[in-house]
């Protein structure tokens, strides 16, 4: 299922995407707004795979919106507009699609049901040594082998790795569900580490190898300590 909402100043437009949304079974279409500064707000709070976006709007010009909210996350957006003239900076930006107004109802269906294939990750085999996350607009590998340590900030996840940094949409929760349970341990309710990367067990904190300092609460030092000492599960 993909959560979308749609923005445009002019609520007509925002009748016919609500009208087309509702007949694909794949889509929930959550919100719809006449402000795209609303709509930034809402979206805070309530991250979604999927924008309708027009471009032409008195508050901020579609294009902007999507430059400084894809700063923020991973979501994809299909501009809806009257305009030619705006394709190639749409696709410069890596949208997903590029709909003309008045848009028809089997044009709609198909830029979305190319977002729902983009959303599904590459299967992976039980028991493997990595994991697909979407980095932007890829599916990136992540060797489990390579992970520092995760930092969740909202509903962003940033994956530091020996190398580079991923960053990603999703709960660290979800995250240390698809981790080996015994090579990582979380020590605060933002942060999880791999257990080789750490060099020392501070009153507040853990010292990585690579000099990092991770915050460590004081409700997950027992379980950190234990885990990292004795090497036993909690």
């Amino acid at each position: 299922m993909l959560k979308a909402i749609a923005i445009d100043d002019e609520a007509p437009a925002l009748a016919v995407i609500t009208k087309h949304a509702s007949k694909l079974p794949f889509l929930s279409l959550e919100q719809t707004f006449t402000n795209p500064l609303k709509a930034i707000s809402w979206l805070q709070q309530h991250p979604v795979d999927l924008v309708f976006l027009d471009i032409e709007m008195p508050e901020m010009r579609g294009t902007d919106f999507m430059r400084m909210m894809n700063r923020l996350s991973s979501t994809n957006f299909i501009f809806t507009t009257a305009y030619e003239n705006y394709a190639l900076e749409g696709f410069e930006l890596q949208a997903a699609d590029y709909l003309l107004k008045p848009i028809l109802f089997p044009r709609f269906a198909s830029a979305c049901k190319r977002v729902l294939a983009q959303a599904k990750p590459p299967e992976t085999t039980p028991g493997t040594s990595s994991l697909f996350v979407k980095d932007g607009h890829d599916w990136v590998r992540i060797d489990f082998q390579d992970i520092l340590f995760a930092r969740s900030e909202g509903n962003l996840l940033f994956i530091h790795q020996s190398n580079h940094r991923v960053v990603t949409r999703m709960t660290l929760q979800n995250f240390l569900s698809m981790l080996p349970p015994t090579a990582f341990v979380r020590t605060h309710k933002s942060y999880v580490v791999a257990r080789t990367a750490v060099r020392k067990i501070e009153r507040a904190q853990l010292v990585l190898n690579d000099g990092t300092n991770i915050p460590l609460a004081r409700t997950y030092r027992p379980m950190v300590t234990q885990q990292l000492i004795q090497g036993n599960d909690p």
